[in-house]
């Protein structure tokens, strides 16, 4: 028998779950039953341990029911949740009287409960049992497996699925805001420590973020590993706008000439508010104008009904370049207003030539009046 080395120093139990949550795991369910009732838990730290014999290996914490019930009944069944399943992980995650209630079950072969939504389902007996520190180890004999089409939900850095990435796509948005917005002035230099800790988010995500603003020319990498925030210019304002473009251009490919009439009667609610917001070349509230001219972009793109493209162009943070640039001066161009409504008359013609032909205009006098205004602090802000 192996001993441990007491000479050796304890990790602190915090840091060592930070750290194993970086281990990318697949989602289950581990159920069973008995005279008391049913039993389930989510779990992640799910193997197979041989294939011949078929055999898994299941971790449970010893305060768990779930993990009494299996060591009471000697079964248990893994059910392996999809991508889609992240509901039904927080639900068999947190204690409730009855986690099963509203959830489709079937009986498997020893009168467990298997979820039928799961994208596999694996039925082990107990061979054996061992208990290690504030878990139990059950090592299952396979008696029944059975698998569906679908891909599997993930655990990493403690969420479930895209999560992990929704989440660094949030901080790279709040990031990004920070820096157009000017709350970190140009010739500023930031850190992922520092930021990590004014947003109270991970380090790996505040790195993402940077790493991506310094693609998108707004921050740059020093040599001792901050991040040199610089002027906003007339290159990451040209992007800006052809990204824009390049989405609506492909919306309106998809959508113009079948776009419900109700769909059309809100775009157009949103397009005459923006409308009453510049009159005779003049903002009558910026902001407002912002919002409004915000909401009617979005409104356009969402006709796709593609939550992705939709994402994307938050992601844009549209409103924070227009601030940097159209909003440094109230005066504006009624020529604006006028080229999309052309865009929101063409969609209501069904035209989609002139949709796309109008939205590439917009596009261009965008850019040409983003460019005067930072000409007039000298090419940046």
């Amino acid at each position: 028998m192996s001993t441990i080395d007491s000479s050796h120093p304890t990790i602190d139990g915090r840091h060592f779950r930070h750290v194993a949550g970086h281990l990318a795991s697949g989602v289950t369910i581990i159920t069973t039953a008995d005279d008391d009732g049913r039993f389930g838990a989510t779990a992640s730290s799910v193997t197979s341990l041989s294939a011949d014999p078929a055999m898994m290996i299941v971790c449970l914490n010893n305060a768990t029911p779930s993990a009494n019930a299996v060591s009471r009944t000697g079964k248990y069944a893994i059910n392996v949740l999809g991508e889609g399943h992240s509901e039904l992980a927080y639900r068999f995650a947190s204690p409730s009287s009855d986690k099963f209630a509203g959830v489709a079950v079937r009986e498997g072969l020893q009168g467990v409960p298997l979820l039928e939504d799961a994208l596999a389902h694996i039925e082990c007996e107990v061979v054996d049992r061992i208990i290690g520190g504030t878990h139990t180890i059950f090592v299952g004999r396979v008696i029944s497996a059975d698998v569906a089409d679908g891909q599997p939900l993930t655990y990493f850095r403690g969420g479930f699925g895209r999560f992990a990435q929704a989440r660094d796509e949030a901080v790279y948005r709040t990031v990004r805001g920070l820096v157009l917005t000017r709350h970190y002035q140009p010739e500023d230099v930031v850190t992922v420590a520092e930021l990590a800790t004014a947003l109270d988010a991970e380090e790996p995500s505040v790195f993402y973020a940077l790493t991506r603003l310094a693609g998108d020319g707004l921050v740059r990498r020093e040599l001792g590993g901050g991040y040199l925030v610089l002027p906003f210019d007339i290159r990451s304002s040209d992007a800006t706008f052809d990204a824009r473009l390049l989405i609506e251009l492909g919306v309106l490919e998809q959508v113009v000439g079948s776009i419900p009439d109700s769909a059309i009667a809100e775009l157009r609610r949103d397009f005459e508010k923006m409308a009453s917001l510049l009159v005779d070349d003049h903002f009558v509230d910026f902001d407002s104008y912002l919002e409004a001219n915000y909401k009617f972009h979005e409104g356009l793109i969402s006709l796709a009904e593609n939550p992705l493209l939709t994402s994307v162009f938050e992601g844009l943070a549209i409103k924070q370049v227009m601030t940097r640039s159209f909003g440094a001066t109230s005066e504006s161009s009624q020529f604006f207003v006028d080229v999309q409504r052309q865009i929101m008359d063409a969609i209501e013609a069904g035209d989609k030539a002139a949709a796309q032909d109008a939205a590439r205009t917009y596009s261009s006098i965008a850019k040409a009046r983003a460019r005067e205004v930072l000409a007039l602090s000298g090419g940046a802000v």
